[in-house]
């Protein structure tokens, strides 16, 4: 079957099955988000899609597929290898894709600072722990059923239009997506601060329910007039961080050198 066929069926799949599964996670298993027991989209997308799902469904397919011929002797330590690699790999799509919107946009979509370990907030070890899972599960769980399904697919190309109708409604989506996310960088590049994005949904989204719960049409009304923007102003230190100027980054590693040598 054509590769580009296999890899548009993979990133979709992944991609929607990611979305599923964050936010489930997010819902009754995360340490942290539980806590606050709202159904929030997970995404950065406004549709049901986690294009780093679907980017890590690839690498998963790609990594099931090498061999240890160093390990044969032992297929149990082979395996833990593979799920290690895989592990890795993940962590490495998320620590990119974290930074790139964190440095290109100013929005930081997942937050691990509470965890310990976190680098930049975007990967820990806790979650790498559970890329270690989720990659075990998909070896030996999903990757032979891709495989049957990539097989199914060669033999029903006609079935590719659905491949095609979830490409054209994504399209449509990182389109709003990423215009809503340029006027939230600019408002971000103007206070001097990075968007935790998570945060910035979840505040709306307490906001639209207070509206909910009050019986005055009056201030029902309002809250439907209000902007982003006014979110925003009224409410950015509950969703943001200042980036920090070169020269305060200066100033606070000669401190500490000061402090480590008094």
């Amino acid at each position: 079957m054509n590769k580009l066929v296999i890899l548009l069926f993979l990133f979709a799949v992944g991609s929607s099955m990611g979305w599923g599964i964050e936010l489930f996670f997010r819902r009754f298993l995360d340490p942290v988000e539980r806590k606050k027991k709202k159904w929030v989209n997970p995404g950065f997308l406004t549709g049901p899609c986690l294009p780093v799902y679907g980017f890590g469904l690839i690498l998963l397919y790609a990594l099931g597929h090498i061999e240890l011929p160093m390990l044969d002797s032992n297929p149990f330590l082979q395996k833990l290898c593979i799920f290690l690699l895989m592990a890795l790999a993940m962590t490495s799509v998320e620590f990119i894709s974290g930074m790139i919107f964190i440095h290109g946009m100013h929005l930081q979509l997942w937050d691990y600072t509470p965890y310990w370990g976190n680098i930049k907030g975007v990967i820990c070890p806790l979650f790498s722990l559970f890329w270690y899972a989720l990659a075990a599960f998909y070896y030996l769980c999903m990757h032979p059923r891709i495989l049957t399904a990539l097989d199914w697919l060669s033999r029903n190309l006609v079935f590719t239009w659905f491949i095609g109708w979830f490409y054209g409604i994504l399209t449509i989506d990182l389109i709003y997506s990423f215009n809503v996310a340029g006027r939230l960088k600019a408002m971000a590049d103007e206070y001097g601060i990075i968007i935790k994005y998570g945060a910035f949904k979840s505040k709306i989204l307490d906001l639209q329910m207070e509206a909910k719960e009050r019986t005055s049409l009056f201030v029902q009304t309002r809250m439907r007039t209000v902007s982003v923007r006014d979110i925003f102003e009224q409410h950015r230190e509950n969703f943001s961080i200042r980036i920090p100027h070169p020269i305060d980054a200066i100033k606070t590693k000669v401190k500490e050198h000061k402090e480590n040598h008094e």
